[in-house]
C-alpha cells in the first residue's frame, strides 16, 4: 500500500505547524503509517501549488514567493506519487489567524481544488484540526465548519494517527471507534521522526513542535477557546515519551524543539517533573524553547528551570486576552490584571538577562484579543493603562499578538454573541492596535534589543526587493531586515542598527555556519 500526506500547515491556540515549525499532525501519521508498512510520501500545500501553477526562481524574484517556499525533497515526483497513492491525506486547520514569513497555509478547500487538477486515484482523507473544530484562516469570522468538508473529501476523520490499521481494513470508507490516548501515541511519535529526511531546506532551519499535555486546567474554559472541545480532560504525556520522541528527532538530524503543544507549560506537573523533563531534553537540542503559559500558573520556581534549562530568546507566550475587568469576566478568564502583572514581573526578573545568542533568555509575551463579549472603548483604555504600566517598571515583553477572535462552532462565544463585538468595534480596532504598536511595541523593541545589539545565528528567508529579511531559529523569533539580497538559507549574525514597530534592521557582522554557542549544562542556582 502507498499513501501520501499533503501537510496545509496547522496553527491552533496549542501547537503551530507552519514553516520553518514542524508540526505534531504530518509526524504523527507519518509514524503510525510507518508502523503499519505503508510506503509513504510526505508533501507539502507548496508542492501541490508548484505542481499545477510552476514555480519562481527565489533569486529572481523581486519579492520571494512564500506560497511555494516550501518545496519537498519529492516535488519532483508529485504527479506520480499522488496517481499511484491508495490513500491521499490532508492535513489542515488554521485555527489563529497570523502573517508568517516565509509559508503560507492552506486551507482543505484550496488543497481539494489543487488535487481536482492532479492525478488522484486513491482516497481522500481531511485530517488535522480541520476535522475537529474546523478552519479559520483570518480573524473576525465564523470557522469554516468541519461538515462543509465531508462533500469535499471521500472521508474526514479526526486522531487518524490512532485509526490507520483499521482504516486500512475498510478501505478508507468509513470511521471508526479506537482508544485514544498517550499510550498508544508512545510508538508513533518516535517511528514519527522517519518524516525528518522528507522536508524542505536543511534541518538547521527547521523545529519541531513537541506535545507534552491536552486539555486544560482552567474550568470554565475561555469563552472563545476549542481545546476543551478537542480534550475535555487533562492528560500529561509521560516525560520518557518526550524524551525518547526527541530523542528520535535528534537522531534524525532535527535538534531544535518547542514544547509548544500545550495549553500551559506551568502546568506540566510538579516543578520537580518540569525540571526533570527540561534537564533530560537540554542535551538533545541546539534550541529548546516553549510556547503557551497561562498567567494563573507562573511561579518563581518553574521559570527558573525554564530559564536554566532551555535556549536564550525563549518566550513564554501568556493567555491574557484582555486587561479589562468586565470582558475577563465576561468570557471567563479567570485572571485580573494583577495576576497577569505578577506573572510579568517574574519572567523578567530571571529571565532578562541577555543570552550568548544576542537576546535575552526567557521573556513573557502577550495575546491580545479584539471581539471577545463586553468589549467596549474602555477595553481600549485598560488595555493601554496596563501595558504602559508594564513598560514604565522597566519590564520587557518580548512580543504583543494582537488578532480579531476566529468564532469557532461549540464554544460559548459563538452560542452567545458570535460575531456581535467584531461587528461593534471592528471601526477602531486599526487606531486601537496602532496605539500600541506606537505607543509600546517600538519603545519595548528599543529596550530588548537595543542599536548595536549582536544577534547571531539568524537565518535568511525571504526577499522584499532589496532587502533581506531573516530570523533566528525559535519560538516568535524577531524579524530582521538586512540591507541588500545577500541569499537565501544562510546563517548571519546581525548588528542591530534601527527599530520597526515589530522588527529591526539591522547589517551582516558575519557569516557563521551554525548557530551562537549555548551551554545547556548549567544547572539551577
Amino acid at each position: 500500500m502507498r499513501a501520501t500526506i499533503v501537510d496545509c500547515y496547522t496553527d491552533e491556540p496549542s501547537g503551530l505547524g507552519v514553516m520553518p515549525y514542524i508540526g505534531t499532525y504530518p509526524r504523527y501519521l507519518f509514524g503510525a503509517l510507518d508502523m503499519a508498512g505503508v510506503e509513504t510520501f510526505y508533501l507539502t500545500i507548496d508542492d501541490l501549488r508548484a505542481a499545477v501553477r510552476g514555480t519562481t526562481d527565489l533569486e529572481q524574484a523581486m519579492r520571494t514567493p512564500i506560497a511555494t517556499r516550501n518545496i519537498t525533497p519529492s516535488a519532483p515526483v508529485a504527479h506520480k506519487a499522488l496517481a499511484s497513492s491508495d490513500v491521499v491525506f490532508v492535513i489542515a486547520g488554521v485555527h489563529s489567524p497570523g502573517k508568517y514569513l516565509s509559508a503560507y497555509p492552506g486551507t482543505s478547500k484550496e488543497a481539494h481544488a489543487l488535487l481536482l487538477q492532479l492525478d488522484v486515484r486513491g482516497r481522500t482523507v481531511l485530517t488535522g484540526p480541520a476535522a475537529l473544530g474546523g478552519s479559520g484562516l483570518w480573524g473576525g469570522k465564523r470557522a469554516r465548519s468541519t461538515s462543509t468538508d465531508t462533500a469535499l473529501y471521500d472521508l474526514v476523520v479526526a486522531h487518524v494517527e490512532f485509526k490507520v490499521a483499521e482504516l486500512m481494513m475498510n478501505g478508507f470508507f468509513d470511521d471508526v471507534d479506537v482508544a485514544i490516548g498517550y499510550d498508544a501515541l508512545r510508538d508513533i511519535a518516535v517511528r514519527g521522526a522517519g518524516i525528518v529526511s522528507h522536508l524542505p531546506h536543511d534541518l538547521r532551519f527547521h523545529i519541531a513542535e513537541v506535545e507534552t499535555m491536552s486539555g486544560c486546567q482552567k474550568n470554565p474554559p475561555c469563552s472563545f477557546c476549542t481545546e476543551h472541545l478537542k480534550s475535555p480532560e487533562v492528560s500529561r504525556r509521560p516525560a520518557r515519551d518526550i524524551v525518547d520522541e526527541v530523542r528520535a528527532l535528534s537522531r534524525a538530524g532535527l535538534r531544535n524543539v518547542r514544547l509548544g503543544k500545550q495549553t500551559c507549560i506551568y502546568s506540566y506537573g510538579s516543578y520537580q517533573q518540569l525540571a526533570t523533563l527540561l534537564k533530560s531534553l537540554s542535551p538533545l537540542c541546539d534550541v529548546l524553547h516553549v510556547d503557551n503559559a497561562n498567567p494563573l500558573y507562573v511561579t518563581e520556581d518553574k521559570t527558573k528551570a525554564l530559564v536554566a534549562y532551555c535556549s536564550p530568546g525563549n518566550v513564554a507566550s501568556l493567555g491574557v486576552e484582555s486587561f479589562d475587568p468586565v470582558v475577563i469576566d465576561r468570557n471567563d478568564l479567570s485572571t485580573s490584571p494583577e495576576v497577569i502583572m505578577d506573572a510579568i514581573r517574574i519572567i523578567n526578573r530571571y529571565g532578562a538577562r541577555r543570552g550568548a545568542n544576542g537576546m535575552p533568555s526567557f521573556l513573557p509575551g502577550i495575546n491580545l484579543l479584539f471581539g471577545l463579549m463586553g468589549e467596549s472603548r474602555r477595553t481600549h483604555e485598560e488595555n493601554l493603562s496596563s501595558l504602559r504600566a508594564v513598560y514604565d517598571e522597566g519590564l520587557m515583553l518580548r512580543r504583543i499578538n494582537i488578532r480579531e477572535v476566529v468564532v469557532f462552532p461549540g464554544t460559548r462565544l459563538e452560542r452567545e454573541c458570535g460575531l456581535k463585538y467584531l461587528k461593534k468595534n471592528r471601526k477602531r480596532y486599526w487606531k486601537w492596535r496602532s496605539e500600541v504598536r506606537h505607543e509600546i511595541d517600538l519603545p519595548m523593541l528599543r529596550r530588548i534589543v537595543p542599536t548595536g545589539t549582536s544577534i547571531s545565528g539568524v537565518r535568511t528567508e525571504i526577499y522584499d526587493g532589496k532587502t533581506t529579511f531573516g530570523r533566528q531559529v525559535g519560538t516568535y523569533p524577531l524579524v530582521v531586515g538586512i540591507k541588500g539580497r545577500i541569499g537565501l538559507d544562510r546563517c548571519v549574525d546581525v548588528a542591530v542598527t534601527d527599530h520597526m514597530l515589530r522588527s529591526v534592521t539591522g547589517v551582516e557582522r558575519a557569516v557563521g555556519d551554525g548557530y551562537g554557542t549555548y551551554d545547556s549544562s548549567h544547572t539551577l542556582s
